[in-house]
């Protein structure tokens, strides 16, 4: 899948890379305690111990922009097109 998709946005000239696939349910407890319990903004609604994040089953990967303006710069609807196109 997430091959098909690297592919169909570069088809329509959307550079992307795939970041984190499969997460530890204490790598997903510490994304959960951002914005909560540890500074920054809050990135996830799924605690790790309740197994509730896909990334947890490897069912799951995070996109991001890889053509040089900013790894989640939404210019130019950037991430709206991405979704359209899978």
């Amino acid at each position: 899948m997430a091959g098909r998709l690297i592919e169909e946005c570069g088809r329509q000239g959307l550079q992307i890379k795939i970041g984190e696939t499969l997460r530890t349910a204490a790598e997903q407890d510490a994304l959960y305690a951002q914005g909560r319990t540890k500074p920054g903004r809050i990135v996830t609604n799924a605690p790790g111990i309740s197994y509730s994040s896909y990334h947890q089953w490897g069912t799951a990967f995070d996109i991001y922009r890889n053509d040089g303006a900013g790894a989640y710069n939404e210019s130019g609807n950037f991430f709206k097109r991405q979704a359209l196109s899978v």
